[in-house]
Formats: C-alpha cells, sequence, structure tokens
C-alpha cells in the first residue's frame, strides 16, 4: 500500500480510472475547483473521501508538500513492453525514452513528464538498480505517470536490440561522441535512450544505438542535468517530426501532429 500525494497526482490518478484508489484525505481547508472534481470523481467511482487536519496528514507522509490532498493506494502497475509493441500494430511513428539506470527519483519524475508533454508513448527503465515509480515520482511528475504507459525490463540492451527487430531506430545521448541532436529528422519509430546521472551512457548500450546524438552547448560546464537533457531531446524530436510534416511548432492554429505520440 503507498500513501500517493498532492493534488495534481491524485487528481489526475482518478482522471486516468482511477485503479487502486481506496481511499482519498482532504484537509478540511482545501477547496477549489480542482477539489470538487476529486470530490465528484470520487462519488462516480464509489472511492471513500475522508477531511482529516493538516496535522495528521502531515504525520503520514513526513516532510512532504502534500498540499492538503492525499490518497491511499496499490503499489504502481507497469505495463509489459509486448503490449507497447503489440498494440504498434502498422503504426510506424511511436517514440519511446528509454533510460539506463536513472537513479535519482526526482530525475525520473521530471523525465516521465516530459516524455508525455512530447508525446513518448511510453518510458522504459530497468528492473534493477534503477529508481522507481514511488509517490515522490508520482509528485514530481505531476501525475503524468499515469497518462503514459512505464516498463520494466530485464535487461536495456535485449531491449534495444528486440526494438530494432521491430523497425526501431534507436538514439543515444552521448554529450561526448554523439552528432548534433538538429541534425536527424526522427522520422519513423524512434526510441531515444538516456543513461545515468553521472556516467551516461554504458558502454554496451552505446554501442547497441544506431546513432549518438549530443546537445550544442556553448557554456563553461560542459553538461547538463539528465532530466534537462531529455527534456530537450525530446522536445527536438517532435519538433523535427512537426517541420517534417510541414507543420510549425510555434502555429497556434494548428492540433498538435498525431503521428508524434503513435497513438490512433
Amino acid at each position: 500500500m503507498q500513501v500517493l500525494y498532492g493534488l495534481h497526482p491524485v487528481l489526475e490518478h482518478l482522471r486516468s480510472g482511477g485503479e487502486g484508489l481506496e481511499t482519498i484525505l482532504l484537509s478540511h481547508d482545501k477547496k477549489g475547483d480542482a477539489v470538487e472534481e476529486i470530490l465528484q470523481r470520487a462519488r462516480r467511482k464509489g472511492i471513500p473521501v475522508r477531511r482529516e487536519s493538516r496535522q495528521s496528514m502531515d504525520r503520514l507522509v513526513p516532510g512532504k508538500r502534500h498540499q492538503g490532498v492525499l490518497s491511499f493506494c496499490g503499489d504502481f502497475t507497469y505495463t509489459p513492453l509486448e503490449r507497447i509493441l503489440e498494440a504498434d500494430g502498422k503504426n510506424k511513428t511511436s517514440v519511446l525514452l528509454i533510460l539506463d539506470s536513472i537513479s535519482d527519483p526526482q530525475n525520473l519524475g521530471s523525465l516521465i513528464r516530459s516524455a508525455h508533454c512530447f508525446g513518448a508513448r511510453a518510458v522504459v527503465i530497468p528492473k534493477n538498480r534503477a529508481a522507481t515509480v514511488t509517490p515522490a515520482v508520482m509528485k514530481v511528475s505531476a501525475g503524468s505517470a499515469r497518462h503514459t504507459a512505464l516498463c520494466r525490463v530485464a535487461n536495456i540492451v535485449r531491449t534495444i536490440e528486440q526494438l530494432k527487430e521491430t523497425g526501431y531506430w534507436v538514439y543515444g545521448a552521448d554529450a561526448s561522441g554523439g552528432d548534433d541532436c538538429r541534425s536527424p529528422d526522427y522520422q519513423g519509430r524512434v526510441a531515444l535512450v538516456l543513461g545515468s546521472e553521472g556516467a551516461g551512457l554504458r558502454p554496451l548500450v552505446r554501442r547497441t544505438c544506431d546513432f549518438l546524438v549530443k546537445i550544442p552547448m556553448g557554456g563553461v560546464i560542459d553538461s547538463l542535468n539528465v532530466s534537462v537533457a531529455g527534456g530537450i531531446l525530446l522536445y527536438e524530436v517532435a519538433r523535427s517530426r512537426l517541420r517534417s510534416a510541414g507543420l510549425s511548432e510555434t502555429s497556434k492554429e494548428e492540433e498538435p501532429c498525431p503521428n508524434i505520440s503513435g497513438k490512433g
């Protein structure tokens, strides 16, 4: 049993179906449109809601900024990668984000949020020696982990090889030896691989990628936080696809290119 905390994580869990939610706690002073939506959705799904003091809620998640909203739920359920590949079907434009041993929950949550915002179909993480989806990760992701498939795999290298066999082009982020990330057109099925916070891509993972890309920089510091770098690269993939489709990423009248998410 987990204690999920924060307004957006709880609300997005309800919006995604509320699977596993057992009870929701709201502080006595918590009001607003979002709270009304929580109450309405919980009522429709038969999920009990209780009002509690902030002090009692503080004791449940000591030191955490719960914003007066908590919920009790089961452990996070991951999506088998095979289900994602089966759902691809004839879709030739899926984007996956593969995280090779990201250990910081803050970085994992931020990367999941960026993946969702830029239309990635799924985020793939290893089962061992890496951060997993916890309430802290859900909080940082602003609940987007409930709207983007998250897969855990036993071996990243074998997963990359499997993806290549199903038509994915695999781009590894490598600040020291990659090409300018603005050069590729990122068409077709794309998997973007990011390495760990300190070491980057492991050598075998690097060698298994089809291409290596880097973000051009002009400052004295020659590296970016992995979550920042991931957001930039995911944006570049989306921007390149829009450009190739003849759309402007600055246009306010155009709908987002449906091919970016690989959905539908």
